[in-house]
């Protein structure tokens, strides 16, 4: 074990469990230990959640961690990375809490191992604050192929609030990545590939769903497919997701049905969103403009993208990144903004 430990706020920047999951990816990476004190202090209900507690306990198994204060409420941890295992995972979250964090928390390391691995999680894969299982396997996965790494993710039950019960097995091989990214101009406006979906529900909420989201795309003359989809899950649960596709890029935005919500504002949800990316010169959706700050940090080379909004999460990523890798991360432009993103490694 290194005796640099690194000490991190938790409360810092934006405050959330994302500080927490890139210190854990990273530690398990460069195997350097860190101490994080006040983790998420100024939430509603502070310190690990199961979901945050399951990512510590994952992270922990495929590196042969030591650690301090993991469990359930603990503001304080310490956390000694050994070595990367690749191998067979299977991890229950116990709860709703996501699935798509746990796993994203997990696969960098394990790319960068010398072996493939399964990882199955259970728990919620359509959760709130949280990117669903769809975008992962639609968005994330697919510029992260662009980028070098390969890995499929398959939704064998689908988990939402507040059941959860999801159940997602991910294949992931041992490749680095290889490839910058260079996204500037997204271009024309190809089609919008979308998908309405429930689970043990009437199938007219999705029709009305996909009715809902047709009717906005026409009325901009947007081109347009959507399809429908009954997703095996333990609960109920509806989903309206919508890929933009352009000549050089693509965007993704999605929103989740809730007890007493009418599918037709699940489906503007949705909607209002991609309408808001298009105003903007964004070439890639906000969420994943944070996403790939890890990824693209890993990557030697420069790399650099325009965000549509500068978030207080992907500003707070960055810091936290920089504290574990010697890259250069530069955001330019206001928060809560459009904003350019450079990101620049060592050859």
């Amino acid at each position: 074990m290194k005796k640099d430990i690194i000490a991190i706020d938790g409360s810092f920047g934006e405050g959330g469990g994302q500080i927490l999951r890139t210190a854990l990816s990273l530690s398990a990476i460069t195997q350097r230990p860190f101490e994080i004190y006040k983790i998420r202090a100024q939430r509603k209900t502070p310190g690990l959640s199961h979901q945050h507690l399951q990512a510590v306990n994952a992270t922990a198994s495929i590196c042969n961690a030591k650690v301090i204060g993991n469990h359930l409420r603990s503001t304080d941890l310490k956390f000694f990375p050994g070595e990367i295992q690749a191998g067979n995972y299977h991890f229950d979250i116990g709860t709703a809490g996501s699935v798509s964090l746990v796993l994203q928390t997990i696969f960098y390391p394990l790319s960068l191992a010398d072996k493939p691995s399964s990882v199955t999680i259970t728990g919620g894969t359509h959760v709130s604050h949280s990117p669903c299982i769809d975008y992962l396997t639609q968005q994330w996965l697919y510029f992260l192929k662009q980028i070098g790494f390969i890995a499929g993710i398959q939704t064998l039950r689908a988990g939402f609030y507040p059941r959860g019960g999801g159940e997602v097995i991910t294949t992931i091989h041992p490749k680095g990545p290889q490839h910058p990214v260079h996204l500037e101009d997204r271009g024309k406006l190809l089609t919008v590939h979308g998908l309405s979906t429930i689970s043990n529900l009437d199938s007219t909420i999705a029709q009305r769903q996909q009715a809902q989201a047709k009717k906005k795309l026409l009325e901009r003359n947007i081109p347009h497919d959507i399809g429908i989809a009954d997703l095996p899950a333990a609960g109920k649960g509806t989903m309206l997701l919508l890929v933009g596709k352009f000549e050089q890029s693509q965007c993704c935005y999605f929103s989740l049905g809730a007890i007493g919500k009418r599918a037709e504002t699940v489906a503007d949800e949705a909607c209002n969103e991609f309408f808001c990316f298009l105003e903007t010169k964004g070439v890639i959706d906000e969420y994943l403009a944070d996403q790939l700050i890890i990824p693209l940090a890993l990557t030697k080379g420069t790399s650099q993208y325009l965000t549509p909004r500068i978030t207080q999460h992907l500003l707070t990523n960055v810091e936290i990144v920089k504290l574990f890798l010697p890259a250069t991360i530069d955001v330019i432009g206001n928060l809560d903004e459009e904003g350019l993103v450079k990101i620049a490694t060592p050859h």
